[in-house]
């Protein structure tokens, strides 16, 4: 019995084709939000990208053409443009976690919180105290609305929307969608801080007030209790409301990526 070299040629063939599919899919994940928490080992993240990539790696024969053998050069243009589609997703996907952070400092400016700062898991970034308590509660409503669900069906929709040999970059189309995503990053956070931004700010506006009519008062030991106690009162009546801007942010995010894919395919 023969050695039948097409076997080999199929092989090679299949080992670079799941090669693509996983870098694509590891950048996914280490950008992404929940998947790419600094918490999670590499080891973690490699192997979850790997048993992911076993799932996905049929898909992509069904799904746009499959152009064989590949030239080196070819096939390096290809390792580039993989890690480029999975960083644009999984950096896109992590916008609204950075817009509830803005927020979050937003109101710790005026609390007077922002001596206080904390290391960010998902960013391994310093982020103050409400930055911090915001994103963990956005992180509890992001999986409750199965936000990793979504995560796990946008890479599999995007072999099917943007296949290994079907991605173009309209320069144009995509810088106008990152414009208009980082305008909506800041309008998402200063409606999720105005309640308590704006009433501390009137507090900041009073207490000045206080301090140029009535000198005898130290305004300094007075007013930081109490913007301290004014912008954790306000967060907390405003915690169910946040539920539903949260619900907001989360079904954006959703048409983003749905829209970046549809840019990029």
């Amino acid at each position: 019995m023969g050695f039948n070299p097409n076997l080999l040629v199929a092989t090679t063939d299949q080992l670079q084709i799941f090669f693509l599919v996983f870098l694509r899919v590891m950048s996914m994940v280490a950008f992404m939000p929940i998947f790419g928490s600094q918490y999670l080992p590499i080891t973690l993240k490699i192997g979850l990208a790997f048993f992911l990539s076993l799932i996905l790696f049929p898909i992509t024969a069904q799904h746009g053409p499959v152009v064989l053998p590949l030239s080196l050069g070819i096939f390096v243009l290809m390792i580039a443009k993989e890690v480029f589609v999975g960083i644009l997703i999984g950096f896109v996907a992590s916008f609204m976690f950075v817009a509830v952070q803005f927020a979050g400092r937003l109101i710790d400016n005026q609390m007077g919180f922002t001596l206080v700062e904390l290391v960010d898991p998902f960013t391994d970034m310093e982020v103050t105290t409400m930055g911090q308590l915001k994103v963990l509660v956005f992180t509890i409503f992001f999986l409750l609305f199965n936000g990793h669900y979504f995560l796990l069906l946008a890479m599999q929709k995007s072999f099917e929307i943007v296949p290994l040999f079907g991605m173009h970059v309209p320069a144009g189309k995509l810088a106008h969608f990152f414009t208009t995503m980082s305008g909506e990053i800041f309008v998402s956070a200063f409606k999720l801080a105005a309640p308590a931004f704006v009433a501390l700010f009137i507090t900041t506006v009073a207490m000045g007030i206080i301090a140029r009519t009535v000198p005898q008062i130290n305004v300094f030991f007075v007013g930081l209790p109490l913007q301290i106690a004014l912008g954790m009162g306000i967060m907390v009546l405003i915690f169910p409301v946040l539920a539903e801007i949260f619900k907001r942010l989360y079904f954006d995010l959703i048409q983003d990526i749905w829209r970046l894919l549809y840019i990029i395919a």
